[in-house]
C-alpha cells in the first residue's frame, strides 16, 4: 500500500522547515566559517534533531550548495535591486544604475560583512564544486549584463564595436572589484565616493559609444 500524497499544508510545513534549515546554516556559515561547523551545530541552531535534519540533507556538504544558492539570491536582490529589470535609455543612466550598484555593495559589507567574506574569501577555497557551483550562478549575472550591453548598443549609447560577451564580463568584474573595495573600507585610500566615481568613468569611457 503506498503512502497518501502529503496534503498543501503538510507540503508547506516541510518546505518551510527546509527554509528554516538553509537558513540557520547560513548564519553559522557566515559567522564562523563552513569549516568549523557540523551538523549538530546546525541542527540545535535550528531546534531539530538529526533525524530531522538528515530527512532534508544527506550531510553537511549536501546544504553547502542550497546555501550558496541563498548567497546568490541575496547578493542579486541586494545589489542589483529593484531596477534589475530596468532597462536604461542612455548612457548616463547606465552609469548611474552603476553607482547605484557601488553604493550597494558598501551597504551590503556594512549589513552582512560575513555574507561578503564568504563569498569572496572561503567559498572557492572549500571544493571544486562549490567553485562550479559560485560560476553557474556567475554566468547568469553575467548573461543578465550581456543583454543590458546588447540594448544599450541597440540604442546607440554603448559603443557598437563592442563585444557583449566581454563588456557583460567586465560588468561583472567591477561588481568584485566594488566588494572588494567595501571589504577593504578605505584602507587603501579608496574611499566609496571615489570608488563609484571611478567605476563609472571607467564604465562611460570603456562602454560609451564614441562622440
Amino acid at each position: 500500500m503506498t503512502n497518501p500524497a502529503p496534503t498543501p499544508r503538510r507540503t508547506a510545513r516541510l518546505e518551510q522547515r527546509r527554509t528554516e534549515l538553509i537558513r540557520v546554516a547560513y548564519e553559522l556559515v557566515t559567522t564562523r566559517g563552513f569549516r568549523t561547523i557540523s551538523v549538530d551545530d546546525i541542527a540545535a541552531a535550528a531546534g531539530v534533531s538529526h533525524g530531522t535534519f538528515y530527512n532534508y540533507f544527506a550531510n553537511k556538504r549536501d546544504i553547502l550548495d542550497a546555501v550558496i544558492d541563498h548567497c546568490f539570491d541575496l547578493l542579486r536582490d541586494r545589489l542589483l535591486g529593484p531596477e534589475s529589470g530596468d532597462d536604461p535609455e542612455t548612457l548616463d543612466a547606465f552609469c548611474a544604475r552603476y553607482g547605484r550598484v557601488v553604493d550597494r555593495c558598501y551597504e551590503l559589507v556594512d549589513a552582512e560583512p560575513g555574507l561578503v567574506n564568504f563569498f569572496l574569501l572561503e567559498a572557492s577555497s572549500i571544493d571544486d564544486r562549490v567553485i562550479e557551483r559560485c560560476m553557474s550562478h556567475a554566468r547568469r549575472y553575467a548573461a543578465q549584463a550581456v543583454r543590458q550591453v546588447g540594448r544599450g548598443i541597440t540604442r546607440g549609447y554603448l559603443d557598437p564595436q563592442l563585444d557583449p560577451r566581454i563588456a557583460g564580463e567586465v560588468l561583472l568584474s567591477v561588481l568584485v572589484s566594488a566588494l572588494l573595495s567595501a571589504l577593504r573600507a578605505g584602507s587603501d585610500g579608496l574611499t566609496q565616493d571615489r570608488v563609484r566615481a571611478q567605476t563609472t568613468a571607467f564604465l562611460r569611457s570603456a562602454l560609451g559609444a564614441p562622440g
